[in-house]
């Protein structure tokens, strides 16, 4: 977790420059007490207030057991595959691309 910890900026630098919102969420697993150790060993302090997953939405969409995960979501409809893992910005940019344009074919009315 701290290593991914380390790759927040980053990852969320390409996702915001894409377009992209970024919302953070943390495993719900995951006491407060140890999240707060990794995000100051990290110096991602910006994190400490992340809230909670929701159990039953990690499950649904098959986060729980990976971190970072990432879910792309557009007019409220989450793509089905996520975004497993820290990875270079030309990987994630165009994995987010990807997710992105296939949920842009779906309506969002």
């Amino acid at each position: 977790m701290p290593y991914a910890l380390q790759e927040w900026r980053r990852m969320a630098g390409v996702a915001r420059e894409a377009g992209f919102h970024v919302v953070v969420f943390r495993d719900p697993r995951v006491a407060q007490d140890e999240w707060l150790q990794a995000v100051a060993a990290a110096g991602a302090m910006e994190l400490t207030e992340a809230p909670a997953l929701d159990p039953d939405t990690g499950r649904a969409c098959q986060v729980l057991n990976h971190s970072p995960a990432t879910i792309v979501v557009r007019c409220g409809r989450a793509h089905p595959w996520p975004i497993l893992g820290v990875m270079p910005d030309a990987a994630w940019h165009g994995l987010l691309q990807a997710r992105g344009t296939e949920l842009e074919a779906v309506s969002c009315r």
